[in-house]
């Protein structure tokens, strides 16, 4: 198969694009379980490359709402928020992958953000969701431009944007706060030639 396929949305979901491994679901609110879950097992390990966030962040209906909130920004064509599971575990979830603060017009660009289970890690399946996920938001959004930016220090990241054939761009000091303070990223680029003019 190419790198995805929409498929038939995961009940509960609006939107369900598979690739070899993986399922990437947009779901609605009614997914908040999973979701929490997924965020509460990986509370820890997630800590140093995140936003601080409160005990309330890690329950149900605060994720319900963030749900509700990813719906909306999908629907207005400003965010595409995947939650990504395996093929045959299709409802536990363990990872996201979000592209955020679309914009149009003379930008048509978007920022690209993830994160995976501890568990999960190291067996390219955060590769496989980010070359799909791209692929899709340059062919259904003809987008020219997707950025990730990476702390310097999260090696892995690093690799994988690489893999996925970002271009490193430039670097951006105290960029993004990141468990408590401001951090220096790394910025990455990827560019759709299908949409050069």
């Amino acid at each position: 198969m190419a790198r995805f396929e929409i498929v038939t949305p995961l009940k509960g979901a609006v939107l369900t694009v598979q690739t070899k491994r993986l399922l990437l679901s947009v779901f609605k609110p009614g997914a908040a379980k999973e979701v929490t879950d997924y965020l509460c097992r990986n509370r820890a390990y997630h800590k140093p490359f995140q936003q601080v966030h409160s005990n309330r962040y890690f329950t149900v209906s605060e994720q319900r709402d963030y749900l509700r909130s990813d719906l909306r920004q999908y629907q207005n064509n400003t965010q595409v928020g995947f939650w990504i599971s395996k093929l045959e575990e299709p409802y536990r979830i363990i990872g996201r992958l979000s592209f955020y603060g679309m914009m149009g017009g003379c930008m048509n660009s978007t920022f690209v953000g993830y994160h995976l289970d501890e568990k999960e890690v190291g067996n390219g399946y955060m590769s496989e969701a980010l070359l799909a996920g791209c692929d899709f938001m340059f062919k259904y959004y003809r987008l020219h431009r997707i950025q990730a930016d990476v702390m310097p220090t999260n090696e892995r990241s690093l690799h994988c944007v690489e893999r996925c054939g970002f271009t490193k761009m430039g670097y951006n000091l105290k960029y993004m706060a990141i468990d408590g303070s401001y951090k220096d990223h790394v910025m990455f680029v990827k560019l759709n030639s299908e949409v050069e003019t």
